[in-house]
């Protein structure tokens, strides 16, 4: 037994020495091989963050040194219609159809205007800061419910929280302040708007008045084609007003992507675009003095913060000035620029973007414009030309071009009607 018990304490000698040798061998390769390992994975981690750094600060294509300024004028985002004429199946009062009542933004106008943003931060990634500042950046908006919740959601999708704006980790929103600005009159075009221009409205009629005599029987006919399938009322003395509500029901449902009627494909969208566009032009932008009653301050104020940068007086030194207004916002500035048949009515989610740059020589500086269609798929701008202004346009040039539409000193003196 002796014996027996002698053996075993020698296997479990030998089997300890065995087990102390293997377990030395791993301490040595791990001592051996552990830097190896280290390095590795630091350095492996470390490219993996240069990637993904220079991916979140690559700059957008827009974001070009010479950038100094950026202005966006933008259309609301799809809403409801304000009107509709009788037979029309998506009633503006059928809260089926326009859940958030006439006039209002819808789901689709809320995601288009979201995308918007979002198409603006990938375009001047890097010219904007990744983070919300006050200082860099002013919002504004006309006094309506559809502009500014349109100004909400272009700034959701352009500034989303990061690091330490993020207050909620299961909403990637921010608050941002949005400014009512009383410099963009458009809602003073509607004939039923309160008057706050006398002679903008007088204008107006004297306008409506002209277009009538000229194009009066073609309206006329185009109305009577579409009575039967419209049950709407023709008033010889102002055509117009039918056009309205045929106008307002077709845009409005279509943008929606609502089913027409299948009448309208003789009317709609042509020849019924190209009548109404006429139309509007005579409601809003037939003469220099309703230009400039209509969005001569905006302008104005416009050209005023681009001196400022120029001349190193803005403060706070703001890089981006974006306005939530209508399409009278973007039509109306675009007969400034001598463009008022460029583009028709601007759609639903479109933005007219003015760029201000720094030129090859010092002190020189020029103005690029550019257009967003918000019925594009991609949103991707396009160069507009400015007649009579080389491309790139020269800001003094500009200025001087423009100048008899915002130099205003007494707005409301300019729109009282004189004796």
């Amino acid at each position: 037994m002796k014996y027996g018990y002698e053996k075993i304490r020698a296997r479990n000698r030998t089997s300890k020495m065995v087990s102390e040798s293997t377990f030395r061998l791993c301490v040595l390769t791990l001592s051996v091989l552990s830097p190896f390992v280290v390095i590795v994975f630091v350095l492996t981690n470390a490219f993996a963050s240069a990637d993904t750094v220079n991916a979140a600060n690559s700059p957008g294509p827009r974001a070009v040194p010479t950038l100094q300024q950026l202005f966006i004028l933008a259309r609301h985002g799809n809403r409801g219609p304000i009107v509709t004429f009788p037979t029309f199946p998506y009633q503006s009062n059928n809260t089926d159809v326009w859940p958030y009542g006439e006039g209002q933004l819808t789901n689709r106008g809320r995601v288009q205007m979201y995308n918007l943003g979002m198409k603006f931060r990938s375009l001047y990634d890097g010219f904007l800061d990744e983070h919300f500042r006050q200082e860099d950046m002013l919002a504004q908006s006309t006094l309506v419910d559809r502009t500014m919740m349109s100004a909400a959601q272009f700034l959701a999708g352009l500034y989303p929280p990061k690091g330490f704006q993020v207050w909620n980790k299961d909403l990637m929103w921010q608050p941002i302040p949005i400014f009512i600005t009383e410099k963009d009159h458009t809602m003073m075009v509607p004939i039923s708007s309160s008057q706050t221009c006398p002679r903008f409205r007088q204008l107006q009629n004297e306008s409506l008045i002209k277009y009538k005599n000229e194009h009066g029987s073609d309206i006329l006919a185009f109305l009577q084609k579409v009575q039967p399938y419209t049950g709407i009322t023709i008033d010889p003395k102002s055509p117009t007003a039918a056009m309205n509500h045929i106008w307002e029901s077709f845009f409005c449902a279509d943008n929606e992507g609502l089913t027409l009627p299948a009448w309208t494909k003789s009317v709609y969208p042509e020849p019924m675009i190209s009548i109404y566009d006429e139309i509007y032009k005579a409601y809003t932008i037939a003469t220099d003095t309703m230009i400039r009653l209509l969005q001569g301050q905006l302008f104005q104020e416009i050209i005023g913060f681009m001196g400022a940068k120029i001349n190193g007086t803005l403060e706070p030194n703001r890089r981006l000035y974006f306005y939530s207004g209508h399409d009278n916002t973007i039509k109306t500035v675009f007969g400034m620029l001598g463009l008022g048949d460029f583009g028709g009515i601007a759609k639903t989610g479109s933005a007219l973007i003015l760029e201000l740059h720094s030129g090859p020589q010092e002190g020189q500086h020029h103005v690029q414009v550019l257009y967003i269609d918000g019925g594009s798929k991609d949103l991707e701008p396009s160069f507009v030309n400015i007649p009579g202004c080389d491309f790139p346009c020269d800001f003094q040039l500009l200025s001087k071009m423009t100048e008899k539409y915002y130099n205003i000193t007494d707005y409301e003196s300019e729109c009282q009607i004189s004796p």
